[in-house]
């Protein structure tokens, strides 16, 4: 069996009676004479772990309201109930990134559960969603607080355990587990206003930051810096945070789940389509009530939302994800940059934001209304999606693991590919046809799920809908054919290495995948990794 003591020593580690009063229970052997007690203290010397949901995971109220009005509330599986009649015009006007909070007072349990600490709610526990983290949380804050399981906690049992990691070391050593149990691990979470930029979420996260350390030298525990774990979007918080706000220095070290480094081209596909759920999930179904079911209620919140939308691929994502099959013949986008040739394209029944969808109240699609809003959508892309999305590129915390899904079928490229009539296969007589250039066949009956009723213009830029000038073609978005998690393809979440201090392949999927006992278990190997560097600050030991 694994352990930090030699046979000879017995630790009588600190506990805590029903008084939440210290003491140091102990069992004197029978064998006393041979043996030594040895007591530890409770640590002075605290490094937080701080938790950053993903993109949905964090709760959300209205910012005009006293109490909160559970806005966006994922306590159970039937919190989002309250949206199944909630259309694209309600969405729109509820959802909006500036006239939200985060919630605080979400579901936690046990909330005095860790004695010496705050509470898990002034932790900031409830600002998570409880159906994606609730089991997470509890399990992490025990494994990094488990002084009365010294020999059997999860820790130890990590000590030259094999994980099956793709870069780094392959298990931890009996002398990093001892560090460990020189701190305290206090375990926080920080929600973010999801739906605004990533980069006013990274400034709260320091804000944040600041305020938790300040909060242990006032308690007269000295704490110098934190490390974070990240789920999906959090991670590009963190590392926007890290490297582009100015918080490096107080981040010991990040671990990444399931980040979309690189972005994901399912962002396009929600606002073409709406959120995708596993059938067989009641949860994950639940969710995508709740973010908009088809591509109406997505595009009224996302095109003015800037932070779902810095999930987008970037250029660091790559050339030609986007695919339109026109039978034999293939078309490929973007050519040069995505924000011009796909994000900010109008009018093309392929162009991401439709423009007929942008605002909902505008039910005789004006003109004049539909420019207006689309100049607003055109603004929020070049001046804060696309800054988001390239400013990151590159950028990474020096002590960065991370762990991503590598099992489940995810759109690394989207493809969407035509099905033509008889009649409208014979009538080109020969004469070319142009996918691309071609529109929604109707605007006051709109397609919004995964596929699209297209008038196909022949040869010349004159467009009308005339037989003689277009054929009818219908096109659907084609099933994933590449590996990820389901939402983030290993394309963009499998980091390359030159970033990373480990990283490992886990079967899970997007939104449980910290529940997974893998991601939990290689979650706590790194956190123990990176405090090895507090040997590098002014918290470390004299004889570390």
């Amino acid at each position: 069996m694994n352990t930090i003591f030699p046979n000879n020593i017995v630790p009588a580690m600190p506990a805590y009676d029903a008084d939440g009063k210290l003491y140091y229970p102990t069992v004197v052997p029978a064998s006393s004479s041979k043996q030594t007690i040895l007591i530890y203290k409770i640590p002075d010397r605290a490094i937080p772990v701080i938790f950053l949901p993903g993109v949905m995971g964090s709760n959300l109220k209205t910012k005009d309201k006293k109490n909160s009005d559970e806005l966006w509330r994922l306590d159970s599986m039937f919190s989002p109930k309250g949206w199944l009649f909630k259309g694209a015009t309600k969405r729109k006007k509820l959802l909006d990134p500036k006239k939200v909070l985060v919630d605080p007072e979400g579901r936690v349990d046990d909330d005095l559960a860790e004695p010496g600490f705050d509470s898990r709610r002034k932790r900031g526990w409830g600002e998570a969603a409880y159906i994606s983290y609730g089991e997470f949380l509890p399990w992490l804050q025990r494994s990094l607080n488990d002084f009365d399981k010294i020999e059997i906690g999860e820790r130890v049992k990590l000590i030259d355990d094999i994980l099956d990691l793709d870069l780094g070391s392959t298990a931890l050593t009996r002398e990093e587990v001892k560090l460990s149990y020189k701190y305290l691990f206090p375990l926080h979470v920080v929600g973010y206003n999801w739906l605004d930029t990533i980069e006013e979420s990274a400034k709260v996260l320091l804000k944040q930051i600041d305020k938790i350390i300040s909060d242990y030298h006032s308690k007269k525990i000295k704490c110098e810096k934190v490390i974070l774990v990240t789920h999906s979007m959090g991670g590009l918080v963190a590392r926007y945070c890290s490297e582009l706000t100015g918080g490096n220095s107080k981040i010991l070290g990040i671990v990444h789940g399931v980040m979309p480094a690189l972005g994901a081209a399912s962002a396009y596909r929600r606002m073409k389509s709406g959120m995708e759920y596993d059938i067989s999930n009641f949860n994950s179904w639940g969710v995508a009530l709740v973010a908009g079911s088809n591509a109406a209620e997505m595009t009224a919140v996302l095109s003015q939302s800037p932070g779902p939308l810095q999930l987008l691929p970037g250029m660091e994502y790559g050339m030609r994800w986007l695919k339109i099959k026109d039978g034999e013949q293939t078309y490929s986008l973007p050519k040069t940059n995505p924000y011009d040739d796909i994000y900010t394209e109008r009018g093309k029944w392929w162009s991401m934001c439709e423009e007929n969808l942008i605002n909902p109240a505008n039910v005789t699609l004006n003109k004049s209304q539909l420019d207006n809003d689309w100049n607003k959508y055109l603004s929020l892309i070049t001046d804060q999606v696309k800054p988001v999305i390239e400013g990151l590129a590159g950028h990474y915390h020096s002590n960065t693991h991370a762990f991503y899904g590598n099992e489940t079928l995810t759109f690394s490229e989207l493809i969407w590919k035509s099905e033509t009539n008889f009649l409208d296969k014979k009538l080109p007589q020969g004469r070319p046809h142009f996918p691309l250039k071609g529109q929604v066949a109707s605007t006051a009956n709109p397609d919004l799920n995964t596929e699209r009723s297209v008038l196909t213009p022949f040869e010349g830029d004159s467009w009308q809908d005339d037989w003689q000038k277009v054929i009818r073609q219908r096109y659907q978005i084609q099933a994933p054919t590449d590996l990820g998690d389901g939402t983030v393809p290993v394309h963009s979440s499998k980091i390359p290495e030159h970033y990373l201090q480990s990283r490992v392949a886990l079967p899970v999927e997007h939104e449980p995948a910290y529940k997974h006992p893998a991601a939990q278990k290689y979650t706590l190997w790194a956190i123990v990794k990176i405090a090895q560097k507090v040997k590098q600050t002014s918290l470390r030991y004299p004889d570390d």
